[in-house]
């Protein structure tokens, strides 16, 4: 089995970050489990701002078309987003014939049933915007407890954190003062949200005042893991009405010609 993970962060802007996600992904799959991390070219300057999102975006598109093109022993059994904010998610479900996920989609859904209320935990205010919107897009803003913003922002300091001892000190004391806020808000099952999400699962603190504190990294792997099971059952994991119709043949072929792109 072979999954494509895509990350909204460029892997020469943030090599620590990348070398620890690689590690983490790699230890919580099964064996024989290929992982694939892909970056952007100039992502992880600021994702919180739409405008860089949007910059970025582009890049995500054409991984999403690379991951259709490769064959045989290349090709991939899964596409994997783990770009917290799920960017592009549909559509790649549009246009893919393997199973898709997104870490915000899927760690929220599957936080429903780890406990009856969840909160996200981000690193500053203007992240948990996006976060609050796809939520309600999703249909999962009533099982919402909060959304706790950590005291970061600038994401270029926030990542000092996979290098720094302070660094990493500080937003552990952050994270855990948000997740104090977010127990006393309602929450049982506390997702982070971003970057840190490997340091936090790498940390190894699974509870905190008796709330639950997900892996969303390992849960989006094992989900992904799972999905391309049930797809070899059903033959297929996607329903292609409406919402995730795929363009048809003739439609692509028109593509190919307007845009000059391989689909």
């Amino acid at each position: 089995m072979r999954i494509w993970v895509q990350v909204f962060s460029s892997r020469s802007r943030n090599p620590d970050y990348h070398a620890a996600l690689e590690q983490h992904l790699r230890s919580v799959v099964e064996p024989g489990v290929e992982v694939d991390v892909h970056g952007t070219r100039k992502g992880g300057l600021g994702e919180q701002f739409r405008i860089f999102q949007a910059i970025d975006t582009p890049d995500i598109i054409e991984s999403i078309l690379e991951c259709k093109r490769a064959k045989g022993t290349q090709k991939y059994d899964a596409f994997v987003s783990l770009n917290s904010t799920d960017p592009a998610l549909y559509e790649a479900r549009e246009i893919l014939d393997i199973p898709v996920l997104g870490f915000l989609e899927t760690s929220t859904l599957v936080a429903c049933m780890m406990g009856r209320s969840f909160s996200l935990v981000t690193p500053n205010p203007k992240f948990a915007l996006s976060f609050g919107q796809k939520l309600k897009l999703y249909g999962l803003t009533e099982r919402l407890a909060s959304i706790e913003a950590m005291n970061f922002p600038h994401l270029a300091a926030f990542r000092q954190a996979f290098t720094d001892a302070a660094a990493h000190q500080r937003l552990m004391d952050e994270f855990d003062s948000a997740v104090k806020r977010a127990v006393d808000a309602g929450a049982e099952v506390i997702i982070p949200c971003g970057s840190h999400a490997v340091l936090q699962a790498r940390r190894g603190v699974r509870e905190i005042e008796g709330a639950l504190i997900m892996d969303g990294l390992a849960v989006l792997l094992k989900m992904a893991e799972t999905a391309v099971k049930v797809q070899g059952i059903m033959g297929t994991f996607v329903s292609r009405k409406l919402l995730y119709q795929r363009p048809d043949e003739a439609i692509l072929e028109r593509a190919r010609n307007d845009y000059g792109i391989e689909f």
